[in-house]
């Protein structure tokens, strides 16, 4: 239940990212702490440098390109994003690792 929640919630960009809880006035700026610019589904699962390894280890299970479409939303993926999700644990304090 768990894993299908946080799937759902990346493919939608309704998470617990700095962007959206900006945009729902939950916080008041969607910037990455680490990298200062917007933290969107996109910042997050390519390019934020808090999450080096675990997007190097999310590229080598991956089979074909790296895009949202290709990650979050494929099924083949799927077991492959659960396993990012979980090395970032951005999203620990909601959604637990199993």
């Amino acid at each position: 239940r768990q894993a299908c929640s946080i799937l759902t919630q990346l493919r939608s960009s309704h998470v617990g990212l700095n962007a959206y809880l900006a945009r729902i006035r939950a916080l008041d700026s969607p910037l990455c702490p680490a990298c200062l610019v917007p933290e969107t589904v996109s910042h997050y699962m390519f390019t934020c440098r808090r999450f080096v390894a675990p997007r190097h280890a999310l590229r080598l299970s991956i089979k074909g390109r790296m895009s949202l479409h290709d990650t979050i939303g494929s099924p083949d993926a799927r077991a492959a994003v659960l396993e990012y999700v979980t090395a970032t644990q951005r999203f620990a304090a909601y959604c637990p690792a199993a």
